[in-house]
Parts: C-alpha cells; structure tokens; sequence
C-alpha cells in the first residue's frame, strides 16, 4: 500500500481522518456523511488488523473486518451505531436513490467514528510500545 516512510497502518489512519474530517463539513447529503463515516470506519479496522501484522481483506463488509479483529483478541467499542447500519453506507445508500431506510442520525455517526478512532489509536499505540 505504501513504498513511503508511512507504515500501512499509519496510511490507513490518515486516510480514515481524512473521510471523518468531511463529517464535519455543511451540506453533505445523508449517504455522503453516512458514507464517509463507513469509509473511515473501515481504514480504522484495516489499521488495527494492519497493525496485529495481520493481512486484512479487501472488503467494504464491516462484519467481516469485525470477526478477523476478533479474531486476532481484538474487540471494538460499544458505539451508538450498529456496525450493521454503518454497512448499509457502504453500497446500499451511495448507490440507491430511494432510500429503503431512515436517514442516519449527525451526530451519532461523528460520535460512532470518534469512538472507533480513539479506540484504534490507543490500541495501535499499546502495540507499537510492546517490546
């Protein structure tokens, strides 16, 4: 992923700030912020399993991110959003026009994202100090 100074965890970090910063924007229709929320959720899990020197697998399927982190002794925050609800983001709303679903709450996919990030980071940081 990275031929730089950057590890892939550390790309993934940055690349999952980069979608939770446009939660923050004016504007953004209900799929684009739930889609951006999706998004830096799944690099926030992909770090994690990157980080576990773990190969993680090129899927938009949150779910399935989830079982390899459990997998590897890993487990996520309780968050206000479902996992499942964050997935409808990933295809089913960005592709569909009517929507089959209630709109998604700002402020729990900012709340859901921030819990997530804090979490990895900690994580990321307890494993990068083990000797």
């Amino acid at each position: 992923m990275s031929n730089g100074p950057h590890t892939q965890a550390e790309v993934l970090l940055i690349k999952a700030s980069e979608d939770e910063a446009a939660l923050q924007l004016q504007g953004l229709s209900d799929s684009i912020s739930g889609f951006h929320a999706q998004q830096s959720v799944e690099k926030l899990m992909k770090a994690l399993i990157s980080a576990r020197s773990s190969q993680f697998e090129l899927t938009h399927d949150l779910h399935r991110l989830e079982k390899a982190l459990t997998g590897l002794g890993e487990t996520l925050p309780a968050t206000p959003m479902r996992l499942s609800d964050l997935n409808d983001f990933a295809v089913e709303y960005r592709y569909d026009l009517l929507f089959q679903h209630s709109t998604p709450d700002r402020a729990e996919l900012i709340e859901t994202v921030r819990l997530i990030r804090e979490h990895v980071v900690a994580r990321i940081a307890a494993l990068s100090a083990t000797p």
